[in-house]
């Protein structure tokens, strides 16, 4: 045997991949998958760097903290305000109250783009901020710690 009969001779897995060996007839199982718990993610579809959806700025116009509160308004709720869908999600996101970390973390951008972009939508009146100044032995207050935790350990 030489070398170009030794080179296209069959390895004997020929009907390995062929479509014969494999029973086509039967439909597949589907699963139900369970629902999400929580908010849904906002999925990134673009090729956009993150910084090119605030324009560059790399911080907010105001000191937005870590734990600062997000609340959507009446306005941000019509979407008056909210014109990317970025921000859109984060006005659906914060119809429940949330923390900038939270926001960051269920939307997928790094902190200081979400500081920046709620920052925008609180410019614009479609979500309010509250600073934070909460006492750490309340009940409420420690489950929004866990929720802080939650949303960190997300990112």
């Amino acid at each position: 045997m030489d070398a170009w009969d030794a080179l296209h001779q069959g390895t004997g897995r020929e009907g390995f991949d062929s479509p014969e060996r494999f029973d086509l007839t039967s439909l597949p199982k589907l699963t139900r998958r369970e629902p999400a718990r929580g908010p849904a993610r906002f999925e990134h579809r673009s090729l956009v760097r993150p910084y090119a959806r605030t324009g560059g700025r790399t911080r907010p116009g105001q000191d937005l903290q870590l734990e600062s509160l997000v609340t959507t308004s009446e306005r941000g709720r019509r979407y008056l305000g909210a014109a990317t869908t970025v921000q859109r999600f984060i006005c659906d996101l914060c119809v429940e109250v949330r923390s900038v970390a939270e926001v960051a973390a269920y939307s997928r951008l790094p902190l200081n783009v979400a500081k920046v972009i709620v920052d925008d939508l609180a410019a614009a009146g479609a979500v309010e901020i509250q600073q934070p100044g909460m006492l750490l032995t309340d009940r409420s207050s420690r489950d929004f710690m866990t929720r802080i935790l939650d949303g960190l350990r997300a990112l």
